[in-house]
């Protein structure tokens, strides 16, 4: 235990942070794995419908509300404006809430119509809005402790403020009544009293000059706004499923859907966490122009991505089963595709890296808006045709789309940079692709054969184990 400590002790202040990140986003994910089936076993198909619903359109008001400066504006300014970053901080927050508050008024005099869309009540649209006020205050606190590698608290905060929210509205469903506008309001009532004191922190607007705002504004607004169109876009592709299901089919089905969603998104877990910690392995890479260790690590890593998907499928519905109430069984036939997803949003990053390094990030946007497109007219067909369950066929879809375009772009920035030598093997990537597609396709058909699943299950794990040296090498390469 002391000699673990010790090599803790010793470890980067970079590489600290990462850990306890993805340690946070692991505890985030439980928070959220565990409580879900106990809002579906309190909450009627129906009215957890509507949460879904209304939290599928609070996602998209978030991006014009606020336009996420506190995000990519912010994460870029603090390291421009390094010597008055309490200054850019304040300014970011007074255009938020500008931006906020000219939302507001407009969706108020259209409130009929919102309140249509999100079946929800003027009550719930006004305490949306007062989170979209607090929320960038937050936001930018967490993004300043990270980006200074203050770790600790922005773990122990974050931690904090998902277990108040999410129990704090699970306490008010279950004692006070069992419907979704106590599930949605309790919420954001919870988000807004956590987020006020970082709003007063930023709002004293003293010690900044009409001239320095007016900069911070322009430079904010300029980095910023070619990117709404792409969180829009990209935001449409993860949720346009559960709006167009409870639009064509219904509220109780979109509820199933987004469970089964939920369920899958578990892995990305590691796909996030694996991302986080060769983002900056590859453009050192790249740096170096060493594109062959690239290549070969790439491969390794969709292997690993690749194999976690196909076990999380194999114990999918005994998942299911265990975790949710027979209204929601039927779910399970939609986790394949969308688990799927996740091991082409992988690769996607994969690639997107390499433009990002670059400064390509207008292919990002192309690709996010083709993509969004596609999704939202295969869902239309699909849902007709089909029946909702077509809708994880739909996003496996869009998002093998995404890594082709992106796989497309990434080998036109190579070509104007003059690299000769390929990042990636595309021969490799498409087999890995065919195979796992067609393991999940076949795991599919076996669902209700649960001897079978469990004894491929068995001779996976066999493999790994197997093979553990070549994995402890690659992991601790990775740790390096």
């Amino acid at each position: 235990m002391h000699r673990l400590f010790l090599k803790y002790k010793s470890l980067s202040i970079q590489v600290k942070a990462t850990f306890w990140f993805t340690i946070c986003n692991f505890i985030l994910k439980g928070i959220s794995f565990f409580t879900v089936p106990l809002f579906t076993r309190l909450l009627s198909t129906s009215e957890y419908g509507t949460v879904t619903i209304y939290n599928s359109y609070q996602q998209i008001f978030l991006i014009f509300a606020t336009f996420e400066l506190s995000l990519g504006a912010y994460q870029r300014g603090i390291l421009k404006f390094k010597d008055s970053v309490r200054e850019f901080t304040k300014s970011i927050q007074y255009l938020c809430t500008l931006i906020t508050i000219i939302l507001f008024v407009v969706t108020w005099c259209f409130k009929d119509i919102f309140i249509q869309l999100t079946d929800t009540n003027s009550f719930i649209l006004i305490l949306m809005f007062g989170y979209f006020l607090m929320e960038p205050a937050y936001s930018c606190w967490m993004n300043e402790k990270r980006f200074n590698y203050c770790y600790m608290p922005a773990v122990i905060v974050t931690i904090a403020f998902t277990v108040i929210t999410t129990v704090g509205s699970l306490l008010a469903v279950f004692f006070v009544e069992q419907t979704a506008f106590i599930r949605i309001e309790s919420m954001l009532l919870l988000e807004i009293l956590f987020c006020l004191p970082f709003y007063l922190h930023n709002i004293n607007p003293s010690g900044i000059s009409k001239k320095k705002i007016s900069e911070y504004w322009t430079f904010a607004l300029k980095f910023q706004l070619p990117l709404v169109l792409h969180s829009l876009s990209y935001l449409v592709l993860a949720q346009a499923d559960r709006i167009m299901i409870g639009a064509f089919v219904g509220k109780s089905e979109a509820a199933i859907y987004s469970v089964a969603y939920g369920i899958a998104n578990v892995i990305i877990i590691f796909q996030t966490s694996l991302n986080q910690v060769l983002k900056p392995w590859r453009y050192k890479k790249m740096e170096n122009k060493e594109y062959a260790s690239i290549k070969s690590n790439t491969n390794l890593m969709l292997i690993f991505i690749g194999a976690i998907v196909i076990m999380f499928i194999l114990v999918a519905p005994d998942v299911m089963k265990l975790l949710f109430n027979s209204d929601y069984y039927e779910a399970v036939w939609t986790i394949p595709p969308i688990t799927a997803s996740i091991f082409f949003m992988f690769m996607y990053s994969v690639f997107t890296d390499v433009e990002s390094y670059f400064s390509k990030t207008r292919y990002v946007m192309y690709a996010s808006v083709i993509c969004a497109l596609t999704n939202i007219i295969l869902n239309y067909f699909g849902i007709q045709i089909f029946g909702y369950i077509a809708c994880g066929y739909t996003t496996l879809l869009s998002y093998i789309l995404f890594s082709a375009l992106h796989y497309f772009f990434m080998c036109k920035v190579c070509r104007k940079e003059n690299i000769s030598d390929p990042l990636f093997n595309g021969k490799i990537i498409i087999a890995l692709s065919a195979i796992l597609l067609m393991i999940v396709f076949g795991m599919t058909m076996l669902y209700q054969f649960t001897y079978i699943r469990y004894f491929i299950l068995l001779i996976i794990v066999g493999v790994i184990i197997l093979k553990r040296k070549n994995i402890i090498e690659i992991l601790a390469s990775l740790r390096k």
